[in-house]
């Protein structure tokens, strides 16, 4: 069974105590209540009725506190996610970086070589490191 989590737990656990607080009255008193729906339920109605409450009383009782961890494993979900969204944009911008710098790179290169070809430096001093390397 999940809860809603749209729903006010507080006011829905505090109807179903004030419903079988309702019906235990009635029960107890067998006679007219104020309230006339419940007051047109037979005994065996009222009983079966009485019983429904009490365990919804302690289901939402017992597991009031699966909602809070359900609320905080969502937050934590979500932070994940976004972190993860965060990841791929960064992986995208590192691609990105990674391509202009090969880009710069090649372009320093065709610099160095377009130097190399123009000039007799490599003429001049054939004894030092080779530049093309």
């Amino acid at each position: 069974m999940m809860l809603n989590s749209k729903r006010d737990f507080l006011k829905d656990i505090e109807r179903i105590r004030s419903l079988s607080s309702v019906i235990d009255k009635k029960l107890s008193e067998v006679r007219p209540s104020e309230n006339d729906k419940i007051d047109k339920l037979t005994l065996d109605e009222l009983q079966d009725l009485d019983k429904i409450a009490g365990i919804a009383n302690f289901m939402l009782s017992k597991y009031s506190d699966k909602k809070e961890m359900l609320s905080i494993l969502k937050h934590f979900t979500s932070i994940i996610a976004e972190t993860t969204d965060s990841m791929g944009n960064l992986d995208d911008e590192v691609s990105e970086l990674i391509l202009s710098a090969e880009d710069s790179i090649n372009k320093v290169k065709d610099m160095h070589a377009h130097i190399d070809d123009k000039s007799d430096f490599k003429k001049k001093y054939c004894d030092g490191p080779d530049y093309n390397e």
